[in-house]
């Protein structure tokens, strides 16, 4: 297992450690961009894979051999961008109604990551994560996440009580997703807040880093060998954290920044910098900032060669001679990596986050070649 792939899991595990009325909140930002067929069955693919897991362990995905909530309800939300099998959906938020306790939390605080995924998951399902598994307080998971925000000092805004400096800017970008799912008021002070603080995070040349802690002072440059400055991660959940209540600071640099930083073969890599190989994750996730950004993946823009985001991002897909058909991988590894599925499924299906209630259901099967 690489650096490379210890820094984007490190990052991932810090962000994450009415119905009815709910149908019609949660639509992704930007100009609406259909996924071709072809990526559309592609994202059907890899969701039918995630459904069957879900299937195969009782509601509940397991990663590394240990039951993964989180990622779960990830991959729920894939599921309903998607419209593959709704019974797996249902099962899985079923399980997750029973975890609502310390799967929530990061260092014996409320994780507003997880608590957003949650959040998004239950929205794209129908459901409502206000009554998320019963009527008590901890099944308000809306509530839950509000009362994560810092309401002063130099962190004013920021959900979540833990350690930003890893996960600041990618947290904040999905707190902010779910409580435009969620539909709670622009009006309401903490949103408006929360907006700023991300706002603020942002780099001169419109991506992202983690965490700056002296907004005063100039990002760093994108360093691969470090892992530190701009990052591909942290700038797509803050552009589509914004692009839901209709910010979008810096376009212009942002979209002129991540070109610069696009790899040979059409993806991205985690750090902002040039000459860096692709991976799964990070061109998905860039995927969805474009899409939020409205700027076609398939543009002449984004276009190396024949190459586009979305035929990098294929490039990762397991093919009909596998057993795990449908599942991407993650560079270093051929085997189907649940991780890198649960965030390429949306992004190959054209969807950002907030994805919109379905009640749409297809089944694939183990195997649609």
């Amino acid at each position: 297992m690489g650096s490379h792939f210890r820094a984007r899991r490190g990052l991932r595990a810090l962000a994450v450690t009415g119905v009815v009325s709910l149908a019609l909140i949660g639509t992704s930002a930007g100009t609406a961009q259909a996924a071709s067929p072809t990526n559309m069955l592609r994202a059907q693919q890899g969701a039918q894979w995630l459904a069957n897991q879900i299937t195969h362990d009782g509601g509940v995905l397991q990663n590394f051999g240990k039951a993964d909530p989180v990622d779960t309800a990830y991959a729920v939300i894939g599921m309903r961008a998607t419209g593959v099998d709704r019974a797996a959906s249902d099962e899985a938020i079923a399980a997750l109604k029973t975890k609502i306790g310390s799967d929530l939390e990061t260092g014996g605080h409320a994780s507003p990551g997880a608590l957003a995924e949650y959040v998004m998951a239950a929205v794209a399902d129908g459901q409502d994560p206000r009554h998320f598994g019963g009527v008590g307080p901890s099944n308000n998971l809306v509530d839950r996440l509000l009362a994560t925000a810092r309401t002063g000092g130099s962190d004013k805004g920021l959900f979540g009580a833990s350690d930003p400096t890893f996960d600041g800017a990618f947290r904040q970008g999905l707190a902010l997703e779910a409580l435009k799912a969620a539909g709670v008021s622009s009006s309401d002070p903490r949103v408006s807040a929360a907006i700023t603080w991300l706002t603020n995070q942002q780099c001169a040349n419109g991506l992202w880093e983690a965490y700056r802690s002296h907004v005063g002072t100039a990002c760093p440059a994108a360093d691969p060998k470090t892992f530190t400055g701009p990052d591909t991660n942290s700038t797509s959940s803050a552009v589509q954290g914004l692009a839901a209540w209709g910010k979008f600071p810096r376009a212009s640099s942002l979209l002129s920044s991540l070109k610069n930083s696009q790899s040979s073969d059409g993806g991205f890599p985690f750090v902002a910098a040039k000459n860096q190989a692709s991976d799964p994750d990070s061109t998905a996730l860039v995927i969805q900032t474009l899409l939020a950004e409205s700027s076609s993946p398939t543009s002449a823009m984004w276009k190396k060669g024949t190459h586009t985001p979305y035929t990098a991002l294929a490039s990762f897909q397991l093919g009909c001679t596998s057993s795990d058909f449908g599942a991407f991988t993650y560079p270093g590894s051929p085997a189907a990596n649940l991780f890198a599925t649960v965030q390429s499924v949306p992004a190959m299906a054209a969807k950002t986050l907030p994805v919109a209630s379905s009640r749409a259901s297809v089944t694939l099967g183990l195997k649609s070649c």
